[in-house]
């Protein structure tokens, strides 16, 4: 497939950036929200179980890492260890687009946001993959891997996008 001309993106999260070349009108964003409880019964009335809501989850981050994506830094740690408390991530969208985050791992979650919003989602400990994405037709996902989070511990990762200015990126082409 070709494009007749592509756009620099930064998503920014946590400290890290990713840069990706992206088509200047890709479809309209697939979001896939399932229900992701953490116990092994249906709490939201959705039909899903624990088993099922990991596999979906699963599912969604590997189809983001198998199209073009940028690559999400790791969460990163807020504070000291609070004793007997579920590890938590605080998810801050600094986007003016809606955002996706779907967590596969041991207690598999999904999180929708507004722009310009901020949730707590609760996990349990382990390891988890996490893929983001903007509601809006020019931006690519992020996926992050391995992502450890540990009993009694705040975790955080903010959104923000920064865009190079269009007379900026045909300055350093002519170079």
């Amino acid at each position: 497939m070709r494009w007749a001309s592509t756009s620099t993106l930064l998503l920014v999260a946590c400290g890290g950036a990713s840069v990706a070349s992206v088509p200047p009108s890709l479809p309209p964003l697939e979001v896939e929200i399932g229900p992701l409880s953490s116990e092994a019964e249906d709490l939201d009335g959705d039909g899903l179980d624990d088993r099922e809501a990991r596999l979906l989850a699963s599912e969604v981050v590997q189809s983001r890492r198998a199209r073009e994506h940028g690559q999400l830094p790791p969460l990163e740690r807020r504070g000291e260890a609070a004793e007997n408390a579920w590890p938590t991530v605080t998810i801050r969208n600094a986007t003016d687009h809606g955002l996706v985050v779907w967590f596969a791992g041991p207690c598999a979650r999904t999180s929708a946001l507004a722009p310009r919003a901020e949730t707590i989602v609760e996990l349990c400990e382990g390891t988890y993959d996490l893929a983001a994405e903007l509601a809006a037709p020019d931006f690519v996902p992020f996926v992050g891997n391995g992502d450890v989070v540990e009993n009694g511990f705040a975790y955080e990762i903010v959104f923000y996008v920064l865009r190079a200015p269009e007379a900026t990126r045909r300055a350093r082409r002519r170079r």
